[in-house]
């Protein structure tokens, strides 16, 4: 599921990046920004995955909730600087949140409603480092192994 995700990203043009749960968000975010170009995402890496099986047995795909911090730098601190780069990166979230679906129908077996529960909030100023992006969840499925 990670690897679908970052290669969706890819497409798009940002970075997906894992973050340790043990470690605070913002201490990661403020490390990895100096040695990664931006744009790019953060998603935890302790995802609750849900295993369900149909009326006949078999299992269907596995869900997940996947929680994302997509996150830009704006040229300036000042408001309707950084309230522009958090819409722009809403709109990289939409186009990366549509690849990632045509991607998992395209490359896995999952072929129905891929990635539900989709949403976001603009976060146009966030941590110390003063980032402008998104901050989104969605449920999705994974492929199920053969």
């Amino acid at each position: 599921m990670l690897t679908e995700l970052k290669a969706a990203a890819e497409e798009v043009g940002f970075s997906i990046i894992i973050a340790t749960s043990d470690r605070n968000i913002n201490d990661q975010l403020n490390r990895i920004v100096r040695t990664e170009e931006l744009p790019l995402a953060l998603a935890s890496w302790d995802l609750d995955v849900n295993v369900t099986f149909n009326e006949n047995g078999l299992m269907n795909n596995p869900t997940t909730t996947v929680t994302l911090l997509l996150i830009d730098k704006a040229e300036s601190l000042e408001k309707i600087e950084l309230e522009e780069k958090a819409e722009e990166m809403g709109d990289l979230f939409i186009k990366f949140i549509k690849n990632a679906k045509d991607y998992m129908t395209s490359n896995t077996n999952v072929r129905e409603n891929p990635i539900t529960g989709i949403s976001f909030t603009y976060v146009p100023k966030y941590g110390a480092g003063a980032h402008s992006g998104v901050l989104a969840k969605f449920t999705m499925q994974l492929p199920t192994p053969s």
